[in-house]
């Protein structure tokens, strides 16, 4: 571990050093690749030293970035996915390229620029336009979308005075308060759609979604006999209010491993009288609200459908999973959940 230095002064002005020579070595790049058996680039400035792809990125021990690997920008322009630093005292420090940690580590919205702030915004995203801009609010400030900490009670951020003051969480989905009851007419017109929605929502999952380390895939792909191992075994689960929230819903996470096999089988059976809409999920590792999404399918009361996923076993960190399921009306649904893990496919 590198530890933090109290004379400050030295490191400042190595650090603008750093910038200024990654400057220069971003633009020798994008003129020319180094030779294969040369992959790092090195710079001398004084007793310090700046050196281009020398160290790789690993996770969990599993490789993620070989050294001398470039990261390729939104624009096309090829980068050093890691900058090493050898300070005056000899110690050497590692710069990790933001967008490559954030995306490594599966950071909710990535890492982008905040030129309001003047940093590097982990979490966070600017709220774009159907022309590409940047959305303003009223008061002229940029509108960003970010992440925040997942909680088991819905609520939304506010200040309670100005923008300096700290942001307060308020339980509820959006504040709004108690919703007016339904007229006879709403409630009809409402039943209506939900018939067309429960029509229109497709019995069978789409194979071939990716959604981080899980591919869905047929079933049939699995051989039953290399199970590996049981997370959840005829588990019933009946819907309920969710704090903050209108209506009632199942949650339900799970979480596979790669060293369990390349399969994860979650099988859903509608126990209960009324059809369920069945949402599947994968949240963001660190930071809330967003999450890729299997394609929703529709269970009829009384059947089974079982759902089965192929591991990638060079993600295992974006292995989470999220099972959401409502009715499509205003009614109550029961599902027995089994979770499982095969090492083989047939």
């Amino acid at each position: 571990m590198n530890k933090t230095k109290r004379n400050y002064i030295p490191f400042i002005a190595g650090m603008a050093t750093m910038i200024l020579l990654a400057c220069l070595i971003s633009a020798s790049l994008a003129k020319e690749d180094p030779p294969a058996a040369q992959p790092q680039t090195e710079v001398q400035a004084g007793d310090l030293r700046l050196a281009c792809s020398e160290a790789g990125i690993a996770l969990f021990g599993v490789e993620r970035a070989a050294p001398g690997e470039k990261v390729t920008a939104e624009n096309g322009a090829e980068l050093p996915a890691v900058l090493t630093y050898t300070d005056e005292k000899g110690e050497v420090h590692y710069y990790v390229e933001a967008r490559t940690i954030a995306d490594i580590l599966d950071v909710c919205y990535g890492a982008n620029y905040h030129e309001p702030l003047n940093c590097v915004n982990f979490g966070a995203k600017p709220f774009l336009k159907s022309d590409g801009t940047i959305s303003v609010k009223p008061n002229g400030e940029q509108a960003w979308l970010t992440g925040d900490v997942k909680s088991d009670i819905g609520y939304h951020l506010r200040r309670d005075g100005d923008e300096n003051d700290p942001l307060i969480g308020i339980a509820g989905a959006n504040g709004s308060g108690p919703v007016p009851a339904p007229t006879a007419e709403e409630k009809a017109e409402k039943a209506k759609r939900a018939e067309e929605h429960k029509r229109e929502t497709p019995l069978k999952p789409e194979y071939g979604i990716t959604c981080g380390m899980y591919t869905e895939v047929d079933p049939a792909e699995v051989d039953l006999n290399s199970w590996s191992g049981t997370a959840m075994k005829g588990q019933k689960f009946r819907s309920q209010e969710r704090p903050g929230y209108t209506g009632t819903a199942i949650e339900q996470s799970f979480a596979f491993t790669p060293y369990l096999g390349e399969y994860a089988v979650i099988t859903i059976e509608n126990t209960g009288t009324e059809d369920a809409w069945v949402h599947l999920r994968r949240p963001s590792t660190v930071g809330n609200r967003r999450y890729d999404a299997f394609s929703d399918v529709c269970i009829p009361a009384g059947q089974a459908l079982a759902r089965a996923l192929r591991i990638d076993e060079s993600l295992p960190l974006e292995n989470r999973l999220d099972l959401y399921a409502v009715a499509f009306t205003d009614v109550d649904i029961e599902l027995t959940l089994t979770a499982e893990q095969y090492r083989f496919g047939k």
